[in-house]
């Protein structure tokens, strides 16, 4: 598909010609030439690995991670952005060019609360009163769905769960109102509800603000709710282009129709995946007891003003071999029950028994046991990572530090487990800034299964993936479980991704479980409003 925009008759906003950039030696980005009018968004979707994301990098300079512009020209709104001072460019971030990263933490200051960083964004382009800026902040903070914004203002990024932390980046990137919004994956990290509505205010700023707008994504149900036109990217190259409705319903080229075809849909699970059921049948006791019990647990964080209570009074078992969901909107407690079971927090309450057990406040060879036997892949892959150990060193230390002695050379194994997760061997020697969203996610697995653990705990595992790599992660841990007799924890916003993987699903609101069963009957006949709205919301 050969269309490349006219702009509708009027002078493009953002126009890309030739554009070709990459890190050191290597060339990421090739020949990409894309327009962007005032009040128009473009869509960008591709594989993991393909280039969106330096895309949005190579448009705002930003060269901190060592990327390079070889050739090809950037202009926003006439100007030649190559030719701007670092300075001038400093006032075009922010003021008229606002960007959201994959991940809060690219976006937020974890040493600043979100007040004081709102504070800093606006006061670096102009002169505002205090007032002035915390109306502004808690005006988007309420349209981003937080009911308590004056506690969100005064509190730092990590603190915040995932979700949270996401809608306050974006609220920050719109502070001062910007003609051109880049958004890398903003909806990755939410779920349906506010994914919807979220997308729902991106396009109030485009009809009302005339606000354009770079949407990276590779969640096709957003590219139909919220793109005008949209670009398919494959190996830096855009190999497809035009107006959204159209290359969503014929699409032209062969990798668009596998993203299109390996989109997941509740109730239809992949003929690919391995599908064994395992859990106990419904209403009657497992023969063989739970692998991990979670008896009465709470967990509560002491804030400024007041108690926070995260976990509520949690029971649930897992059995050997099950697969267990856990969905909830944006901050219900999924990523603290994971840590709980990890043992990055300790609870308040209650007991965690792993095989019979007491894992609670477990130390010293107690502590590297439950390492040994529970793993965990972290939502925000990059920062689960040490950024100054290449990716094969990161997975060279769990080896030593977990794993038996073999006969095998640690390089050898690493190459192995890379290869598994459809990563090559160079892989090792790159660090974690130089490898995409979806690559790095993929070397946080490669790293926990490394350990052959009987628990492989998935917050978000997936969330950073196209549909296609999705589904090869999942089809992969799946033929992991079935081999090595592993247990899966799978915790997601994605609904549809959930019902086609697991046996059965908790459903969380504020830290309780509010509904929980075989994942079928859940999702056919759910008794509780969230669940409900989870199910209606999703795109």
């Amino acid at each position: 598909m050969a269309e490349t925009n006219e702009c509708h008759g009027t002078s493009p906003l953002l126009q890309i010609d030739g554009l070709c950039a990459g890190y050191g030696d290597s060339t990421i980005l090739q020949d990409i030439t894309l327009q962007v009018a005032p009040g128009e968004v473009l869509g960008i979707v591709g594989a993991s690995g393909s280039g969106k994301s330096t895309l949005l990098k190579a448009i705002m300079d930003i060269r901190e991670t060592g990327l390079i512009r070889r050739a090809g020209t950037i202009r926003f709104d006439g100007r030649d952005l190559s030719a701007c001072t670092a300075e001038e460019y400093r006032r075009l971030r922010g003021a008229e060019m606002g960007i959201v990263f994959q991940y809060a933490g690219a976006s937020l200051n974890p040493t600043r609360r979100i007040g004081t960083q709102f504070a800093e964004a606006m006061r670096a382009h102009g002169t505002y009163a205090d007032a002035e800026i915390t109306e502004r902040a808690a005006e988007l903070l309420r349209r981003m769905g937080f009911t308590d914004a004056d506690h969100i203002l005064d509190a730092y990024p990590f603190t915040l769960s995932g979700g949270m932390a996401q809608r306050a980046a974006i609220a920050l990137a719109l502070a001062l109102r910007p003609r051109l919004l880049l958004a890398d994956e903003p909806t990755s990290a939410l779920d349906a509800v506010l994914q919807r509505q979220v997308l729902q205010i991106l396009r109030t700023l485009r009809d009302e603000d005339g606000t354009a707008m770079l949407l990276v994504t590779h969640n096709i149900g957003v590219l139909r709710h919220i793109a005008d036109r949209a670009a398919v990217i494959k190996h830096g190259r855009i190999i497809e282009q035009g107006a959204a409705a159209e290359l969503l319903a014929h699409p032209q080229c062969a990798d668009t129709q596998n993203l299109l075809s390996s989109i997941p849909r509740i109730g239809d699970p992949s003929p690919r995946l391995f599908h064994t059921q395992v859990s106990p049948p419904k209403g009657t006791p497992c023969a063989a007891p739970p692998l991990l019990h979670v008896d009465n647990v709470s967990m509560h964080f002491d804030g400024d003003a007041a108690r926070i209570q995260a976990i509520d009074a949690m029971t649930f078992s897992l059995y050997e071999r099950e697969r267990l969901g856990i969905v909830g909107a944006s901050g219900s407690g999924k990523s603290t029950a994971a840590k709980l079971l990890t043992g990055l927090l300790t609870p308040t309450e209650g007991r965690i028994l792993l095989a019979g057990k007491n894992i609670v406040g477990a130390s010293g060879r107690a502590r590297k046991e439950l390492c040994r036997h529970v793993q965990m892949v972290f939502q925000d892959a990059h920062g689960s990572f040490n950024p100054r150990h290449s990716i094969g060193a990161a997975i060279s230390e769990t080896i030593r530090n977990l794993c038996p002695p073999d006969e095998q050379p640690t390089d050898h194994r690493v190459a192995a487990l890379l290869d598994e997760v459809e990563l090559p061997a160079s892989y090792a020697t790159r660090y974690p800034h130089e490898i995409s969203g979806g690559e790095c996610q993929r070397a946080a697995i490669a790293r926990a299964m490394a350990a052959s653990p009987d628990i492989l705990i998935c917050d978000e595992a997936t969330s950073a993936l196209d549909t296609c790599v999705q589904e090869k992660i999942i089809t992969l841990l799946l033929h992991l479980q079935k081999e090595h007799g592993m247990s899966l924890l799978f915790i997601s916003h994605d609904l549809p991704l959930v019902s086609s993987i697991t046996d059965r699903i908790l459903i969380l609101r504020q830290g309780r479980i509010i509904e929980q069963g075989r994942t079928a009957d859940i999702l056919r006949e759910p008794h509780e409003r969230d669940t409900k709205e989870l199910l209606d919301a999703v795109l």
